[in-house]
């Protein structure tokens, strides 16, 4: 297959990224067996910089490409060609394509396998850039707990685009979602985003854990608890979860870890458990994850499922945003380039 000349945001090394990231044109040879693709839309996600500088967790388990690399991890974009030998391929020429993680999606074009694409609504393509995110949170609602109507789902990281699918999701279920979110700037605007999905949302503290333990009632407790940020007060939140009830930790924990106690959770048979993105999505077949992408992007557009976004309107423009992200945080970042 020809080569094709490709402009991204390359590195050679880890390290912060506004010092190791250069914009650079580089040469492309996809193989035979590879899909090649034209880049409409990539996130900007946390766990992008993270990856940049080296810090990702779980960075020795999961296969990451060879430097020089392209940053980005996901994306949506248009398919160009498919390989030479592309009969049974998934996808086409022309099809609008969701790309899953990991792959480098801060460029013009990528090469990659076709196992790696997934059709989507055209409709749907400026909501399905944030797509593992709304895949992480239908996971976690029905991957743990069998949760049954009315049951009560309780959570932190509240200013989170995947807590803010969760409560949008579990609308569509019947379950009530309680939602923890840190006081900070950030905290009037997530729940206004969360309460037009019918989720009470409280601040991540002592004020906040006594409010959430009112609104809970005289009831069991929460049937699953979703723990995306860690921290002093996650120990205090567990204690809200029904005796048989389910902890499942996902995110990057700021750093911080789990800090729990001695507290009662143990003779309260409550199960604790982890979520890994890149893993789940490999457990997954090709078609189960066609399935579940089709469901949570329908779902979401069917509720009007919206985050603030700041966007790039090009590669060149893109370190105008990321300081704005990951450092204040509070919105996604998305790079157009078509």
């Amino acid at each position: 297959m020809q080569k094709i000349v490709a402009t991204g945001w390359r590195y050679t090394r880890s390290g912060p990224l506004n010092t190791v990231l250069k914009i650079e044109n580089y040469e492309l040879r996809p193989n035979e067996n590879e899909a090649v693709v034209q880049i409409l839309s990539a996130p900007l996600h946390r766990v992008d910089a993270a990856v940049i500088n080296g810090t990702v967790l779980g960075r020795r388990r999961v296969n990451i490409s060879a430097f020089p690399r392209v940053a980005g991890c996901e994306g949506v974009g248009r398919v160009l060609w498919t390989p030479v030998n592309s009969k049974g391929s998934p996808v086409k020429a022309g099809d609008t394509v969701w790309i899953a993680p990991l792959h480098g999606t801060w460029a013009s074009v990528i090469a990659v396998s076709p196992i790696c694409l997934h059709r989507i609504d055209p409709a749907h393509a400026s909501l399905a850039v944030n797509a593992s995110n709304y895949l992480t949170a239908q996971h976690l609602l029905q991957g743990y707990a069998r949760l049954q109507k009315d049951q009560v789902v309780i959570q932190n990281g509240g200013s989170s685009v995947t807590s803010l699918a969760v409560s949008a999701l579990a609308k569509a279920l019947g379950v009530k979602v309680l939602t923890a979110a840190s006081p900070s700037e950030r905290f009037v605007d997530a729940k206004k985003r969360h309460v037009a999905f019918g989720s009470e949302v409280f601040e991540y503290n002592a004020k906040g854990l006594h409010e959430m333990k009112i609104a809970l009632g005289d009831g069991p407790g929460a049937a699953l608890c979703l723990n995306g940020v860690g921290g002093r007060f996650f120990d205090s939140f567990m204690r809200l979860v029904a005796p048989g009830g389910e902890v499942v930790t996902y995110g990057a924990q700021n750093s911080f870890g789990l800090m729990f106690s001695g507290s009662s959770f143990i003779s309260r048979e409550i199960t604790m458990q982890g979520f890994f993105l890149p893993f789940y999505l490999d457990s997954l077949s090709y078609q189960e994850r066609q399935t579940q992408l089709d469901f949570v992007l329908r779902t979401l557009a069917l509720v009007k499922y919206k985050y603030p976004v700041v966007t790039a309107q090009s590669l060149e423009k893109l370190p105008g945003v990321w300081d704005e992200l990951f450092v204040r945080g509070g919105q996604k970042g998305v790079v157009k380039l078509s």
